[in-house]
């Protein structure tokens, strides 16, 4: 026995996560949670569709999520005044006279500008104890009733307190009808009989309040188109898009309003939804010319959308060149059969780029069945086509791998079996009684390069050996041609076991072969005498007497690793009926289980069945749970006789 050695290299250590990283990954996520809260806030949306729209604004402005993150975060700090108009792509409407007066504020703190102080000051300041007498004292007004019943927006009757002078200094509210709501959501029961401005002091900051004065005294109706609306109650602002309509009545004036909260939250989904599929959407009138078209739509044809859209018979020269005729088909197809028509073409963008899109086209009709109008719908479809293309190349990829792994298996398989021989044709050992399995991995990747040889030779003794050359497929199987082969000639020198895996080594090295390992035996069958080298591979287990173990021994290097060097012949003298076992590592390996342990159990299934009548391998198969598709297996079992 040689001396042992231990040649395993000690397992690196691992790199713990530096505090630093660790800290500024909690903060990233943090920093994150926080500004999907903050962007839900003010967008109204749930935090999920806040995330994505933080990350397509993250890829607009072409920045990483965090630092999107971060700025969201800033801006609800004061760091940065953007809108949520900004942040959503909506043209941001006019601001407010509030707004103006307190631009760079929240809403909360917009209650607390100099102008709203004022006027929050001049009406909190005045008694309002005979305003119940004026209510009380109101005549019947048939008039504002007809309009309190016609109007299906928010409406009330509203009748001015006069100062000592005569001047109207406030209105109050009279009546109001069902669905009358401010932009507190108070109703009838809570604004009757209280005072405009006190509930509502945007009407003055917004020249309303002076607007339905003149209406009291000049009796000349008033109406505002859209506008921006902002007012304050209890320290906290609101502001919405309105509408006002006012008219005189008999017992003061009728106001009617309506805010476009619902309206502008479907504009700005639809704008998101345009935006996020990449949608757009045109119109082009025949009678009159006009066309419009949506920004998304002028962005996915590459157009200004500040600039007129192009008529319908211009669209053809906004596509490339060669998809030209395909427009142009699809458009006689609609005029001629009057019905929508389907085309798919590409725009080229100022750096040379395609950009495929996905057209939908419809003719309105008129009542005398001719196109009076036409509807186009667009989205860029350019990712998925991409996207296409590459699952397309990747299955072309996968599928000449697959070829090439086909036939490279064919090779394999067809040069393991043109090198070894079968199973039941080993050549016989005096002396000994041999039991051989060898197996290909079924996957066309697993297969390695197991070998095995048996010789008898001239001077009696038995010579028998196994190997397996690293890696696995046609290349193994190619190694594992040249060591085995390589292995047979030396064979016939006689030489002890050890200086035969030492040729072998050089062998190994001066082909470029693989790597390997590989134990060599003689057997004398005069003296039952066992000498044996191993390089690099599990040393043989010996049964006798109802007990197994391995042979124990310090292996020597693998073939072709170390040039030079004298590799040691054991010898073990062995007894008839001894059971000699030789495996390769394809029996014993298991992904996520420990090879010791595994070998254990294999010493521990060789010692129950070594001396049952059944065939010892196919016992050890079976109880080893055998995986043929995960790697070559190599076993001999020889008795001793």
């Amino acid at each position: 026995m040689t001396e042992s050695r231990d040649t395993r290299p000690d397992p690196e250590p691992g790199t713990a996560p530096e505090l630093a990283d660790l800290r500024g990954a909690a903060h990233d996520r943090a920093m994150l949670a926080e500004a999907r809260v903050v962007l839900a806030g003010r967008l109204g949306v749930p935090p999920g569709e806040a995330l994505q729209h933080l990350i397509w604004l993250a890829r607009d402005l072409d920045l990483d999520l965090g630092e999107a993150a971060a700025l969201v975060v800033g801006v609800r700090g004061g760091e940065s005044p953007v809108s949520a108009w900004d942040l959503t792509g909506a043209e941001a409407p006019a601001p407010s006279p509030v707004e103006r007066a307190g631009a760079h504020l929240t809403n909360a703190e917009q209650a607390e500008t100099p102008a709203a102080r004022e006027i929050l000051r001049q009406v909190t300041a005045v008694d309002t104890g005979g305003d119940a007498d004026i209510i009380a004292a109101l005549p019947a007004d048939q008039v504002a009733r007809a309009v309190l019943d016609g109007s299906s927006d928010s409406a009330a009757h509203l009748v001015p307190v006069r100062d000592d002078g005569g001047r109207v200094v406030d209105f109050l509210y009279a009546e109001l009808n069902e669905t009358a709501r401010d932009l507190f959501g108070r109703g009838a029961a809570e604004l009757t009989g209280l005072r405009l401005l006190r509930t509502d002091p945007g009407t003055a900051l917004t020249g309303l309040f002076a607007a339905y004065t003149e209406v009291l005294e000049t009796g000349r109706p008033y109406g505002r188109e859209p506008f921006v609306f902002s007012t304050a109650q209890e320290g906290l602002a609101r502001t919405s898009r309105m509408s006002a309509r006012c008219v005189a009545v008999p017992t003061g004036v009728c106001v009617t309003w309506h805010y476009y909260h619902e309206e502008d939250r479907v504009r700005r989904r639809l704008e998101r939804v345009e935006r996020l599929a990449q949608i757009g959407f045109g119109e082009w009138d025949l009678v009159t010319g006009e066309a419009e078209w949506t920004p998304q739509m002028a962005a996915n044809y590459l157009q200004d959308p500040s600039n007129k859209p192009p008529e319908s018979d211009d669209l053809s020269k906004l596509v490339t060149d060669e998809d030209v005729p395909l427009v142009e088909e699809a458009f006689q197809t609609l005029f001629s059969r009057r019905e929508p028509v389907e085309v798919e073409h590409r725009v080229t963008t100022p750096d040379g780029k395609r950009r495929n899109l996905w057209v939908f086209i419809e003719p309105v009709l008129g009542e005398s069945g001719l196109p009076v109008s036409i509807n186009v719908v667009s989205q860029d479809i350019t990712r998925r086509r991409g996207v296409e293309q590459a699952l397309a190349e990747t299955r072309r990829q996968m599928l000449r791998q697959q070829a090439r792994t086909a036939q490279e298996r064919r090779v394999a398989v067809t040069l393991r079996r043109a090198i070894l021989p079968d199973d039941r044709e080993v050549e016989p050992l005096p002396g000994l009684g041999i039991e051989v399995r060898s197996l290909a991995a079924e996957s066309a990747a697993r297969i390695g390069g197991d070998w095995f040889a048996t010789r008898a030779l001239s001077d009696g003794r038995g010579l028998f050996a196994i190997g397996d050359a690293a890696g696995h497929g046609l290349q193994a199987a190619a190694a594992m041609a040249r060591t085995r082969n390589g292995f047979l000639g030396l064979a016939y020198t006689g030489r002890p076991p050890g200086r035969l895996v030492a040729w072998l080594n050089e062998l190994v090295g001066d082909l470029n072969a693989a790597t390997g390992t590989c134990v060599v035996a003689h057997y004398d069958s005069s003296r039952r005498v066992l000498q044996w080298a191993c390089a690099g591979h599990p040393p043989p287990i010996l049964v006798r007497d109802g007990q197994a173990a391995q042979l124990s021994i310090d292996p020597d290097p693998l073939l072709g690793a170390v040039p030079g060097y004298d590799y040691a012949t054991f010898t073990t003298r062995l007894l008839p009926g001894d059971l000699i076992f030789l495996y390769t590592d394809g029996l014993v390996e298991r992904r996520e289980a420990d090879i010791d342990a595994q070998i254990e159990r294999l010493t521990q299934i060789l010692q129950d069945c070594a001396d049952g009548p059944e065939p010892v391998l196919d016992q050890v198969l079976d109880r080893m749970e055998h995986d043929r598709a995960a790697d070559d297996t190599t076993m001999f079992a020889l008795r001793v006789h």
